[in-house]
């Protein structure tokens, strides 16, 4: 059932074209915003406490919910898996890069500058703005798709949430440097290590595996510290035309590099899937 509601709300995406409008977080926005009212002065909610509260609650609703629909039709459970799945997704991915894409083609700096800001990922460095944008595209598919796919597996619906309310918190606690902030950015980063060399795992068998495993040499080093360096190094040393030489407004060799890496994730993305498939004939998968 995990993996045929992971293909369902997939198949969803696609045939439906982008589903953000669906994705409203405002009631998690006035969960915290009511939480730090009422907590905000306690000594517990300045740390590991507050986080839990923040994010475990609102798990341990949608785990009892789950348990009371199992107890009226596995239908129910079905039909709500698929929707928390589809909900914890971020902005689809491919919908973006087509349009940035597009942009690069036509020399459309407006857009090009406008995807640019959704997309780059803040302290992703690289030697020119193109390689900055495609190292911040494997860890945005990590943040929108492989780390939801990942954690749903693991934990169910509840993980798929507790993954993507990780990142929303990551997001909005900034760079404050509260205990609470800490402790948010650890979870989040806690949740991102195993996610994250899973998903750099899957870019090194979708593309050049031989390369990828240098890569990850290079980027590994055991901490939390490593997951989007890891991301970005095995995801640039998998590509087919290995590490990008793009030189700076050549909007051409930046749409061409953007490409690939679009077309690795998606390689990836089924690579994935055929292991999922073979884990659920085994008996491995529920």
């Amino acid at each position: 059932m995990t993996l045929l509601s992971i293909l369902v709300a997939l198949a969803l995406e696609y045939l439906l074209g982008s589903l953000d409008h669906l994705r409203n977080w405002l009631w998690f926005d006035q969960w915290m915003a009511w939480l730090e009212q009422r907590s905000g002065e306690r000594r517990f909610w300045d740390g590991p406490g507050g986080v839990l509260v923040s994010v475990g609650l609102p798990v341990a609703g949608l785990t009892a919910l789950g348990y009371a629909l199992a107890d009226a039709s596995m239908v129910f459970v079905f039909a709500l898996g698929t929707f928390i799945f589809l909900y914890s997704l971020g902005t689809d991915l491919n919908s973006q890069l087509d349009r940035y894409t597009a942009a690069l083609h036509a020399d459309d700096d407006n857009t090009i500058a406008l995807v640019e800001e959704q997309v780059q990922v803040q302290n992703v460095a690289g030697r020119t703005g193109a390689e900055r944008v495609l190292r911040s595209v494997f860890v945005r598919s990590h943040e929108q798709l492989f780390g939801v796919v990942f954690w749903f597996i693991v934990l169910g619906m509840g993980g798929g949430l507790l993954f993507a309310m990780s990142l929303r918190l990551r997001r909005r606690v900034g760079g404050a440097t509260t205990a609470y902030a800490d402790a948010v950015r650890r979870l989040y980063a806690i949740l991102c290590w195993p996610s994250s060399r899973a998903a750099a795992l899957g870019f090194a068998l979708a593309g050049n595996l031989v390369d990828a495993v240098d890569g990850w040499y290079g980027a590994e080093d055991g901490t939390l510290d490593a997951n989007e360096p890891v991301l970005c190094g095995v995801g640039l040393a998998s590509l087919s035309m290995g590490k990008p030489q793009i030189a700076e407004g050549d909007n051409t060799a930046t749409a061409s590099g953007v490409e690939e890496v679009q077309a690795l994730i998606n390689r990836t993305l089924v690579v994935w899937l055929a292991i999922l498939g073979i884990m659920t004939i085994g008996g491995l998968l529920g």
